[in-house]
């Protein structure tokens, strides 16, 4: 439908219909009761034009401003035509013409924006938290997180105070109170949480074949306590729960996320960077504890054979690296051949615990 065009002279308050041509250099302007005499004007003396909606207004000349006021569908094609010269104007005419794929733009480069801080940039803010986070703090969450799986699980109670034993002979060279929780699975897993405390799967212990590769484990998952692992794992997690909550209003969700997902935490994903670093702490551990580092070795090689042969159970490695290259980095060492006496009371201690597994 073609727009409706008035023309008034700016002398008066009469319109007069009208219809107008533009051109490179000129605007004509047929008023509709004498249309063999056009009104002629020079575009560089237009004032200003402007489009709101579907209604065109063009000043023109000194003041009092001669105006035309167009309505309709064919006000938006003058308007495009007038910005050719006028950047300004040529980007509104853009806009105008192109609304749906400049609003759909929009949308994916928001979703883009999502996407990218709730995958990248929340969660390195997360972990960086880690810092500001007090070590009473810390503690305290990964006792509440305790408590919260300690009620869904089964804790072997003599296997766990055994194991403490165990764990007692060791020196750990950290300055969290590490507390080990043996529970009654057949799932092969062992992990971490914030401020010391340490699950490890009876179904893990009973393959573990060595005392040395008890060591091996609770060096590994004591390295997670001492970097802050767990904490900055849980913190990356939590970046991105309290980003979709603060996204769909529900700010009682970013109080009550944590907890509510506690027993989530037994699969806490490490990055293969973090992971690695374990594994290395985990080697050092071994060394100053003066326990053969082969022990590491033979764990993983162990740990890599369940997962192959019985995957339902095989949760311990369904988020590590991969078990190969982990073998290759701790064979790479230079003290990975070192060889250290026995150590007497750990061996009764370690048979103490797999006695009250079987």
């Amino acid at each position: 439908m073609a727009s409706q065009c008035f023309y008034y002279d700016g002398l008066t308050a009469q319109r007069y219909e009208c219809t107008i041509h533009i051109s490179d250099e000129c605007v004509y302007v047929y008023i509709n009761s004498n249309t063999n005499h056009p009104i002629i004007w020079n575009r560089n003396l237009i004032n200003h034009f402007d489009l709101n909606g579907s209604q065109l207004i063009i000043k023109y000349g000194a003041y009092p401003h001669q105006t035309i006021e167009c309505n309709g569908e064919d006000s938006i094609l003058f308007f495009d035509q007038l910005s050719k010269s006028n950047i300004v104007k040529q980007t509104k005419s853009i806009w105008i013409k192109n609304k749906i794929t400049f609003a759909i733009s929009l949308c994916f480069a928001f979703v883009i924006i999502c996407l990218t801080s709730y995958f990248f940039i929340l969660p390195w803010i997360g972990e960086q938290s880690v810092a500001l986070i007090p070590k009473n703090a810390e503690t305290e969450l990964g006792n509440s997180i305790a408590e919260s799986i300690l009620q869904s699980s089964t804790e072997e109670d003599s296997a766990t105070y055994y194991t403490n034993r165990f764990l007692s002979k060791l020196q750990t060279n950290t300055s969290y109170s590490i507390q080990i929780t043996v529970i009654d699975s057949k799932e092969i897993n062992a992990f971490a949480l914030p401020g010391g405390r340490i699950f490890i799967y009876s179904g893990i212990i009973k393959k573990i074949n060595s005392y040395q590769e008890l060591v091996a484990l609770i060096g590994h998952e004591t390295s997670h306590v001492t970097e802050q692992h767990s904490l900055k794992s849980i913190c990356r997690s939590a970046a991105s729960s309290i980003f979709i909550s603060f996204l769909f209003g529900d700010i009682t969700g970013i109080s009550s996320g944590i907890l509510a997902q506690a027993d989530q935490f037994k699969q806490l994903n490490y990055s293969r960077e973090l992971e690695t670093e374990a594994d290395n702490k985990g080697f050092e551990f071994m060394i100053q504890n003066k326990t053969s580092p082969e022990g590491m070795v033979n764990l993983l090689t162990l740990l890599k054979t369940e997962n192959e042969t019985s995957p339902s159970y095989m949760k311990y490695f369904s988020t590590h690296p991969e078990t190969d290259e982990r073998i290759k980095n701790i064979q790479s060492k230079a003290n990975v051949s070192l060889v250290f006496d026995k150590n007497e009371e750990l061996i009764q201690i370690f048979n103490k615990i797999k006695n009250h597994l079987d």
